[in-house]
């Protein structure tokens, strides 16, 4: 009886590591997010974009800008869906000068981006599973956009 339950296991067991690895197709699908951040006609130096669930399902999930440009891919990708978009910058100019003052001068972070950018944006994309470009720009006086190529 007992050579039959092994048998038996023997027949069982590779259909079932099968059908488990069918079912682990690597969980839900993501979508990698990239583009360039441009204010003034100038690519942002550094900062973030965040990206927040519209439907405030979760965290946000905020991707560094360097000289202009973000992207998160991979394990840093988006779960498709809408998203509330807010860009953070600091000017380089106020930068530059806070770090060449005196040691003792607490550094002051000067936003480089007015608030319909971040605190107060209206920004949204809705990001699909794959690879989204969304280009955002804008000049000062004016409503922040969203470009999609």
């Amino acid at each position: 009886m007992r050579i039959e339950a092994w048998k038996l296991m023997l027949r069982i067991s590779p259909a079932a590591l099968f059908a488990l690895t069918l079912g682990c197709g690597g969980g839900e699908p993501r979508g990698d997010v990239e583009g360039t951040v441009t204010f003034n006609g100038q690519p942002a130096p550094g900062g973030m974009v965040s990206f927040e669930p519209a439907d405030a399902t979760g965290p946000a999930r905020n991707v560094p800008i360097q000289d202009g440009a973000y992207r998160a891919s991979g394990a840093s990708a988006l779960a498709p869906g809408a998203y509330r978009v807010r860009i953070f910058a600091g000017d380089p100019a106020a930068i530059e000068q806070s770090l060449a003052g005196d040691q003792h001068t607490p550094f002051q972070h000067v936003p480089l981006l007015p608030p319909s950018w971040n605190t107060q944006s209206q920004l949204s994309v809705d990001v699909r599973a794959g690879s989204n470009t969304f280009h955002f720009s804008g000049n000062k006086g004016e409503e922040p956009r969203v470009e999609v190529p």
